[in-house]
């Protein structure tokens, strides 16, 4: 799998002392950035690139330009109220420089380039709608069928994944260990638990512990570079690591209850999503005058799937059983994920 992504690195501006600092932070990680000097020149590349770096000096000029949605843009420069005053008009991040010199690392040696494999979010529209279990059943379906995955858990207040799958007892290392990662790592395979062959990086449970953005980013564009998937259940807060995860991700699952209350929810969540549009996915409940029809139309965005009411995964969940582990017992749940990941993938 692995493909290569035709993207690129583009840089825009036309301060000399802010691009030569970022030029020389990518010369570090061995990437070359395309440097435009205005925001014209930016706008007739823009759809070629993966990310998008603006300098404060023209991002007046670009936010302008009301160009498309696309690359993932970052706002870089020294100036905080400057770049903040821009980060919402651009739906950009804001990294400031030098203090985040670390973290432009990461985005530079493991964010959109090219080789690098896909990176999918799933996150629940409103609590209880089962976004971690599909996050873990596309997990395991698509290592099921031979694609190297790794499941991520950004959480830190969801008791951590690991339990959803039985592998809280299993070796290796959750997020704590990799509190102060930054910049580019390295094959993070051998210290990572396993379930049937797919990887893991769960939220431990000693500490309530935020995470940052400067670890997710590294850990992350390693996780690209060694696996052919990336699933993240990355939680609905809106904490450093969480954001961070959806600028990371290359598409986005938004999970909907099919209930009066949780299309509110949903018309909310995607009023303020930042990131690539989310494919909305929605979930099936009893007793409710609420259809996935009805969803698509309140929400005026196609469904890209269907999950079924399935109490089985609630016991199984409780036992630590894989979600599709036992595909015969959830046949129609384990070919909806299929069907999802062939949309998303």
């Amino acid at each position: 799998m692995n493909q290569p992504l035709e993207s690129e690195f583009l840089l825009a501006s036309a301060d000399h002392r802010l691009v030569d600092e970022v030029l020389a932070v990518a010369a570090a990680v061995a990437v070359e950035p395309v440097v435009v000097s205005d925001a014209s020149q930016a706008a007739t590349r823009w759809s070629a690139a993966g990310t998008v770096l603006v300098g404060e000096d023209l991002a007046a000029d670009v936010t302008a330009l009301s160009l498309p949605a696309g690359p993932t843009v970052h706002l870089v420069g020294s100036d905080p109220a400057r770049l903040s005053a821009w980060s919402m008009p651009l739906r950009a991040s804001v990294i400031e420089l030098p203090a985040g010199a670390a973290w432009l690392t990461g985005i530079l040696a493991g964010g959109e380039g090219a080789g690098l494999c896909p990176v999918v979010s799933v996150v629940g529209a409103s609590g209880g709608v089962g976004a971690s279990t599909l996050a873990a059943g596309l997990a395991y379906r698509a290592t099921r069928s031979g694609t190297s995955t790794v499941l991520v858990d950004a959480d830190p207040l969801g008791g951590g994944i690991d339990l959803l799958l039985g592998a809280e007892r299993v070796g290796g290392w959750r997020w704590d260990r990799f509190a102060r990662a930054e910049g580019q790592m390295g094959d993070l395979r051998p210290v990572l638990p396993s379930v049937d062959g797919l990887s893991l990086l769960s939220m431990g449970r000693r500490s309530s512990a935020q995470l940052a953005r400067e670890p997710v980013s590294a850990v992350i564009g390693s996780l690209r570079r060694t696996y052919d998937l990336v699933v993240i259940d990355p939680g609905r807060s809106q904490l450093p690591g969480s954001l961070e995860c959806g600028r990371l991700a290359t598409a986005s699952v938004l999970v909907v209850a099919c209930s009066v209350r949780a299309v509110a929810a949903a018309q909310q969540a995607l009023g303020g999503w930042a990131g690539v549009p989310p494919h909305v996915v929605a979930r099936r409940r009893r007793g409710t005058g609420v259809g996935p029809g009805d969803l698509a139309d309140r929400l005026r965005t196609p469904v890209a799937g269907v999950l079924p009411e399935d109490p089985d995964l609630v016991a199984a969940a409780e036992r630590g059983d894989p979600p599709g582990r036992s595909l015969r017992r959830r046949r129609g749940w384990g070919r909806a994920c299929a069907e999802l990941l062939g949309v998303l993938v």
